[in-house]
């Protein structure tokens, strides 16, 4: 019988609140998978941060589906279910751990912002995270990588000794896997600043697509 070539693919994995998904998410999704030449890039709603409260958070399910409603057009955006449906607080570690299980002969790109990294050390199991996937750390909300200096000085003291400089802006981990920094275009948009342009009965044009800001007028999202 003959043998069947299981290709590699690039697979981009970009986990959030997505309270709701705006332009801004949009575009550092689509600046990510040109950069590092993904064939699939996937947006991964939360069920229940760990980081943040649930008192603005609409629930999952609707998140899903604004999701869903925004990346309709670009054949390089999927969404992922997967948090949605296993429910309780989202640990990045079991994301991933469940899209290797799904693409096992897969090459994967984690994808999380600067605020995140610079508080990485505080995610749950975080040294597991550097030998299980790439990751991509993006400047976002005013904030950059900055210099390699400043960089290796935000490295958790527990990852230390796992990484090596390869080339500015990327460091090669024990595992082969790499740390990517990445500075992205900022959008003034925030997820806060469209919940608060629908409270006040405000236009969400050019903010969100137009699949999204329908599916919040039409259920009445973020109307206090």
């Amino acid at each position: 019988m003959a043998m069947v070539k299981l290709e590699s693919r690039r697979i981009g994995i970009l986990g959030g609140t997505f309270n709701p998904i705006h332009f801004g998410h949009l575009r550092v999704a689509e600046e990510v998978r040109q950069r590092f030449a993904l064939e699939k890039l996937y947006l991964v709603p939360s069920a229940r941060p760990p980081h943040k409260g649930d008192a603005e958070v609409v629930a999952a399910a609707e998140r899903l589906a604004m999701v869903r409603k925004a990346r309709r057009g670009n054949p390089f955006f999927a969404t992922s279910s997967y948090e949605c449906r296993r429910g309780g607080t989202s640990y990045s570690i079991e994301t991933i751990k469940y899209f290797k299980r799904r693409f096992p002969h897969s090459e994967l790109y984690f994808v999380i912002g600067w605020d995140a990294w610079v508080e990485i050390a505080t995610w749950w199991a975080f040294p597991e995270f550097f030998s299980t996937a790439n990751f991509i750390v993006i400047s976002r909300d005013g904030c950059e990588p900055g210099s390699d200096d400043l960089v290796e000085s935000l490295f958790p003291f527990a990852l230390k000794g796992e990484f090596c400089y390869e080339k500015s802006g990327c460091y090669r981990h024990i595992s082969g896997c790499r740390l990517y920094f990445m500075a992205v275009t900022r959008l003034d948009i925030s997820s806060s600043m469209v919940r608060k342009e629908v409270a006040a009965g405000r236009s969400l044009r050019y903010l969100v697509p137009d699949g999204v800001a329908n599916y919040i007028l039409k259920n009445g999202l973020y109307i206090k």
